[in-house]
């Protein structure tokens, strides 16, 4: 009595979808691509999220310079110095408010004091775009690293399905 080798490379228990007839190996490895690709949109959309955060940071530092130079002229309390600031404010506060910053206090007279108090503020502001990137960073990583393991794991699976094949063609 002869028995027949039995192929557990091939699984025909999932019929009428787009794995029917194909070995688990290549199934393993096609959900594998498939995750895979998840992680990389994942991480695509994480340097999208990283670019627009850098490009507000550089548009918080660029106000920020544009105001100082101009707001330098004008360095002491007295009243037509806190007039010229108004001035400058005013002129900036689209701008800023466009950028997220709280411009609700921008309105009026402006001690010194105050202006650093807002010059402060926008430079946090910018400073916390920078931060939040480094953070990005960390996540972008993890996400990169997860797609190389999974494009890992796919070839892995691929090259055992060909091992197989190659070794039952020798029989």
């Amino acid at each position: 009595m002869s028995v027949a080798p039995i192929s557990t490379s091939s699984v025909n228990a999932i019929k009428g979808t787009q794995f029917e007839g194909m070995s688990i190996q290549m199934m393993a490895a096609m959900v594998m691509l498939e995750v895979g690709a998840t992680k990389k949109k994942e991480a695509e959309m994480k340097i999208s999220d990283m670019k627009a955060q850098n490009d507000k940071a550089k548009a918080l530092n660029n106000l920020l310079d544009r105001m100082n130079s101009e707001l330098g002229q004008y360095t002491k309390d007295e009243d037509k110095d806190k007039k010229g600031r108004a001035a400058i404010l005013s002129k900036y506060a689209g701008e800023a408010k466009a950028l997220g910053v709280d411009t609700s206090n921008w309105s009026g007279n402006k001690s010194a004091e105050q202006i650093r108090a807002i010059s402060s503020t926008i430079q946090h502001m910018a400073e916390n775009c920078n931060s939040d990137n480094q953070t990005q960073m960390v996540k972008l990583q993890d996400f990169m690293g997860q797609y190389n393991s999974f494009v890992s794991g796919a070839s892995d699976q691929i090259k055992n399905a060909n091992q197989i094949l190659q070794g039952l063609a020798k029989n």
